[in-house]
């Protein structure tokens, strides 16, 4: 090797050895902080929606006029999809042969649809009214031009529309995609994994807890900056509980947010991020692992983690006004939560049971 060279690979190796500190930082800081819903990234099931809205218009509108007067019509479309068509005061239990427990039809109905319990519906479901999914009852898919309840233990495997609430009773399932134009409303031990609403609620709102409120910050914190203009406030920064930070925090460790804080800015980390009870963040919350969110936090901001969310008990994630996304691997979210927008459970979302261990 000449001297030459060699100087050359001993500067590489100094640049190499002062950037491998701040290297986590500078991944997490050029990744920057989601703003997109994740669901608007996926438009599979909307898509879905939109064609089996435009079918039911097309091939059945005339025959849910007819049914209403009529009653139970059945047949098959043009692609030989057998289907079943009800009047305002027909049941589907009334046409399915004794003992069944599953049907292979689209079911379209003029007026209310209840779905018998212990039913395995192979095809899409349709209601001008209401949908009711009994217990342990098991939809492909289900749209309503109003609201739709899913019974204790029942499941939606691909999707779920309702122009108006959607309901879910304890231990119901929700695979794929759900939305509702007014509020989604999920029970203990729900699980679900794409979820849009402008009001989602996770459980019952518990009767000694209070909405997100503002406690009195003592002081400002000014967070410490790294030296020679380096990016970022550090590593494993802790800010003391009820302080003020007005500033984007962004940590190549694991961050720690105190009690009573309102940070005013964006939480940004690679490791972790710890946040006390009674926080309001006005921003976003990132972190590579797990994130932890206190009970009676308001964010205001998305809240993204590449690892786990775990929501304590009545916090939220947007508002009205502002709706915004809580997405991650993981979400485990405490009774009396809400959501304003998207939630999106890459691998498994649930209620948790407060009467027992998460």
């Amino acid at each position: 090797m000449t001297p030459d060279q060699f100087l050359l690979s001993f500067a590489g190796l100094a640049v190499l050895c002062l950037l491998l500190p701040v290297l986590p930082l500078l991944r997490t800081l050029s990744r920057g902080t989601p703003r997109a819903t994740p669901l608007e990234q996926l438009p599979e099931a909307p898509a879905r929606v939109d064609e089996f809205r435009r079918m039911v218009r097309e091939q059945f509108s005339h025959l849910l006029h007819l049914a209403r007067d009529s009653g139970p019509i059945r047949g098959a479309n043009e692609n030989g999809r057998p289907f079943i068509v009800l009047g305002v005061s027909n049941h589907l239990a009334e046409q399915l042969p004794p003992g069944s427990r599953r049907l292979r039809s689209l079911v379209l109905a003029a007026g209310h649809l209840d779905i018998p319990g212990e039913l395995i519906c192979d095809r899409e479901i349709f209601a001008e009214g209401r949908i009711n999914v009994a217990h342990n009852a098991l939809v492909k898919s289900a749209l309503s031009q109003r609201d739709i309840a899913i019974g204790r233990r029942a499941r939606v495997t691909r999707w779920v529309r309702t122009e108006r609430r959607l309901d879910v009773a304890e231990a119901g399932q929700l695979k794929g995609w759900a939305s509702a134009a007014q509020e989604i409303a999920l029970a203990r031990r729900v699980q679900f994994e794409q979820l849009l609403a402008p009001r989602i609620v996770f459980g019952r709102l518990p009767e000694d807890a209070q909405r997100p409120h503002q406690l009195d910050t003592v002081a400002r914190f000014d967070p410490p900056q790294r030296s020679n203009g380096q990016p970022g406030n550090g590593r494993n920064l802790k800010i003391p509980a009820g302080h003020t930070v007005k500033a984007d925090l962004l940590v190549s460790g694991r961050l720690v947010i105190g009690d009573g804080c309102r940070i005013i800015g964006d939480l940004r980390a690679d490791k972790s991020i710890v946040i006390g009870q009674n926080v309001i963040v006005e921003g976003a919350a990132y972190a590579d692992g797990p994130i932890s969110i206190g009970p009676g936090c308001q964010i205001n901001g998305p809240v993204y983690s590449r690892s786990e969310v775990q929501l304590g008990r009545c916090c939220e994630i947007g508002s009205p006004a502002h709706p915004s996304t809580l997405a991650a691997d993981t979400l485990l979210i405490s009774e009396g939560c809400i959501a304003h927008g998207s939630v999106w459970a890459l691998r498994r979302g649930e209620v948790l049971d407060e009467r027992s261990p998460a």
